[in-house]
């Protein structure tokens, strides 16, 4: 299953990116924040990245591709060091990437994102909630998204990508070029999210899980996350009306087979308290499923899965009809859970 990643750039820094091979995240001029932290988390060795360069007056915006991460490893930079290689944003969060097919044009964003295709599902949705929110440089695609992303690149250069592993970005042509080397530059030291961080706030919970998710053979609360992981995302817009999804995840259970499921975390300093989670919960089941005009291929009662976690010092203090009305959610989906997770990370079952 096809795993991509967008991110947004302008004319001076895609050049960077190219010739450093990288990808950063800007915070504006803070050295730390939690919720670029949670989305560089997300991506996984050999995602597909893809950049979108913004467009101005005179040259239109458009997506270009294919390259993957290298590694599950994100890179933290701070102070001046961030502005490193010349950039004139500081990037602080950052990952090593590597070139796929790489082509020189990229698609035009009206054809992308606002020319109306056969099948209104052939939207690319997750981008065009992005651009109705803004204020997000890095965004996950869905897996048919990045299949139509991907055949909208090969299209608009005819299935000719170019040779060699070196790349640059002409500003006056506004095409990837080849060139005759990659540069290096002090990329940042690995950072991570400790356990110790989970009290800070729910973002920190959900890198902590972001982190510590694995595609295909994952360990981490398998029973919770499922075990053999194809598709990992994060606050995912369910809707124009921007709710969001905390953990989405797609677990293959066979050759024909899918779970999806759809996970609500709370913490004790979530802004919406666990009173709100059945509410959220059913709201995501109905823009998930397929079957009721639902945005999730191959989404149905039967493998749409809600799922509520909360971060707790003690177990047994979600109230009862808290919980009663997250079971009646198996009427619209799949068997409906919840779980406590303390701070040493130990689990309890509630449903």
């Amino acid at each position: 299953m096809l795993r991509g990643h967008v991110f947004i750039v302008n004319e001076n820094t895609l050049p960077i990116h190219l010739e450093y091979m990288f990808v950063g995240t800007s915070a504006g001029g803070r050295d730390n924040n939690i919720s670029l932290l949670a989305d560089m988390l997300r991506i996984k060795e050999n995602d597909f990245v893809f950049f979108y360069i913004e467009g101005r007056e005179t040259k239109k915006g458009r997506f270009f591709g294919i390259f993957k991460a290298v590694d599950n490893i994100v890179y933290h930079l701070t102070g001046n060091n961030a502005t490193h290689p010349n950039l004139p944003v500081k990037l602080i969060y950052r990952k090593k990437i590597k070139p796929y097919k790489v082509y020189p044009k990229g698609v035009l964003e009206w054809i992308a994102l606002d020319k109306l295709p056969t099948y209104a599902k052939e939207l690319l949705w997750t981008l065009i909630y992005r651009k109705m929110k803004g204020q997000r440089g890095n965004t996950m695609l869905f897996p048919w998204e990045v299949e139509r992303l991907i055949s909208l690149i090969e299209d608009e250069n005819q299935g000719q990508c170019l040779t060699g592993n070196y790349f640059t970005f002409d500003t006056i042509s506004y095409e990837i070029k080849k060139c005759d080397h990659t540069l290096t530059h002090n990329i940042g030291n690995p950072t991570n999210v400790a356990i110790n961080d989970l009290k800070n706030s729910e973002t920190h919970f959900q890198a902590f899980i972001l982190q510590n998710l694995s595609l295909n053979k994952n360990n981490f609360l398998p029973q919770v996350f499922g075990k053999n992981l194809v598709w990992i995302g994060n606050e995912v817009f369910a809707g124009s009306g921007m709710q969001k999804i905390d953990i989405f995840t797609i677990e293959k259970i066979d050759e024909t087979t899918y779970l999806y499921r759809l996970v609500e975390l709370k913490h004790p300093k979530s802004s919406m308290n666990v009173n709100f989670a059945p509410m959220q919960l059913e709201y995501y089941i109905n823009w998930a499923r397929e079957d009721i005009g639902g945005h999730i291929l191959g989404g149905k009662k039967f493998n749409i899965k809600p799922i509520l976690i909360v971060l707790t010092r003690s177990f047994n203090t979600i109230p009862s009809n808290i919980i009663a009305d997250i079971k009646k959610l198996q009427s619209i989906s799949y068997a409906p859970e919840i779980y406590e997770i303390d701070f040493s990370l130990n689990i309890n079952r509630l449903l």
